[in-house]
């Protein structure tokens, strides 16, 4: 293949390809936005240039012009449970199908806080999904600019966001009852997350035991890498036969753990979120379960809707989808 002047690793602009065809950047901006206002030949000789040429559009400075970009900022939190990966990807392709982009930020901290939404921002999002649930001040950062917020899995006390999520305090109930109806004697709580998910988590499956008089254990936040050995501990010492535990990663994690110490049998163990159903090479647990499908595309047809104007962007909305008990 011939070498051409912009070989060397310099980004094709417009202009460059205004200049190969010798026609205007206006033309070339045209036909690259499948204009109507240009032909269709001419169209496509500019399409194949820019192709030819390497041409990659620039969204940034594109949003830098308009105020905003069509692309939407994917927040997360958490690398080492699966339901994140699993959850930002299928976000990312229901936003491509709306017709809009995703980049994908990850937040450091357990909450979205100003310092980390400073930086995002200079990429003018038109929008912002969220599995961090982000401090008021970032919430009312956002009202101010009539920018959407949804926040996914957590039911936030703020008024300024969209909230997506799941019914966590029926879930903690459903494995509770479980718990009353297999005769089980001795229940533990387990959680590595501080989040309001956990709390409801744990306020349905305690206050369901608690209601029929069985008393419970429950391990203080701790380290991923303490919180295991310290489960172990517990079950060994005080002859725990039921483990609920915040999520699937986290009971994979203690299941694991039991096994190399043979220490398993005898110990139900229940998570949440049933992944294996997403992706099968996880370990099939049993899990509280939802229609995670259904979840991600209400919170993204919502906010697409909010950013294109078809939906008021003050018209709040806190939507709650069900869950049910799979166990194997």
């Amino acid at each position: 293949m011939t070498k051409t002047k912009y070989d060397s690793g310099k980004f094709i602009t417009m202009e460059d390809i205004a200049k190969e065809l010798g026609v205007s950047k206006m033309a070339v901006s045209k036909a690259l936005k499948n204009s109507k206002d240009i032909s269709e030949e001419t169209k496509q000789k500019i399409i194949n240039k820019a192709n030819e040429l390497g041409y990659i559009p620039n969204y940034y400075a594109s949003s830098l012009k308009k105020g905003k970009s069509n692309i939407i900022a994917l927040v997360f939190n958490d690398f080492y449970n699966p339901y994140f990966s699993i959850s930002c990807y299928k976000v990312y392709y229901e936003i491509q199908k709306l017709g809009y982009q995703c980049s994908l930020l990850f937040c450091d901290k357990a909450n979205l806080d100003m310092t980390t939404v400073q930086n995002m921002m200079v990429n003018k999002y038109c929008g912002v999904i969220s599995f961090a649930n982000p401090t008021n001040d970032v919430a009312l950062f956002f009202k101010k600019r009539n920018i959407p917020f949804t926040l996914i899995g957590i039911h936030s006390n703020s008024k300024y966001l969209d909230c997506v999520f799941t019914d966590d305090t029926k879930g903690g109930k459903l494995v509770a009852q479980y718990f009353l109806e297999k005769g089980f004697k001795k229940p533990l709580y387990l959680t590595n997350s501080l989040s309001e998910t956990s709390y409801r988590r744990f306020t349905g499956f305690a206050e369901t035991l608690a209601n029929n008089g069985i008393t419970y254990d429950f391990i203080p936040y701790s380290p991923q890498e303490d919180i295991i050995k310290i489960a172990y501990e517990k079950i060994k010492n005080s002859n725990i036969d039921f483990v609920f535990c915040f999520s699937d990663s986290l009971a994979i994690e203690l299941h694991s753990y039991l096994s190399r110490k043979k220490a398993k049998q005898g110990v139900t163990i229940v998570g949440f979120d049933k992944l294996h159903k997403y992706y099968p090479i996880i370990k099939d647990m049993n899990s509280v379960d939802c229609n995670l499908d259904e979840v991600i595309k209400f919170a993204c047809s919502n906010i697409v809707s909010k950013i294109n104007g078809t939906k008021h962007i003050g018209e709040y909305v806190s939507k709650m989808f069900p869950v049910f008990l799979s166990m194997k």
